[in-house]
């Protein structure tokens, strides 16, 4: 009896850890792409109320990422500086984070990033 539990529970433990893995990957490494010749990309997306949305931007060190961000509230900033534009010049080559992070209500935001 109560081995049959622990293994129900191991079950449910591990189903947990798979499906916070999956929803993880899935959610939290949006990659920005840029089109063919392009060095500038657009993407528009909703967030809730005080949360985070997360994308990210491969680069070269040396290269200058540019982020700005709008959205129908006015509440959304670029991670948690309140400012509505970014520039930042990479020190290391790989994924680079731009968060979007919300201070109001729910809303839909517009984030263009440039990167050169």
């Amino acid at each position: 009896m109560k081995r049959e539990i622990f293994t129900k529970l191991s079950a449910a433990g591990f189903l947990f850890v798979l499906i916070s893995a999956v929803a993880n990957n899935a959610f939290g490494n949006i990659m920005i792409r840029f089109a063919p010749g392009k060095s500038e990309a657009s993407v528009n997306g909703r967030i809730g109320t005080a949360r985070r949305t997360c994308y990210f931007v491969n680069g070269k060190a040396g290269q200058t990422l540019k982020a700005s961000v709008s959205s129908t509230s006015g509440f959304v900033s670029i991670f948690e500086s309140g400012e509505l534009d970014y520039e930042y010049v990479l020190d290391v080559p790989g994924k680079t984070p731009i968060c979007v992070d919300n201070l109001g209500r729910s809303t839909t935001f517009k984030l263009t990033v440039s990167i050169k």
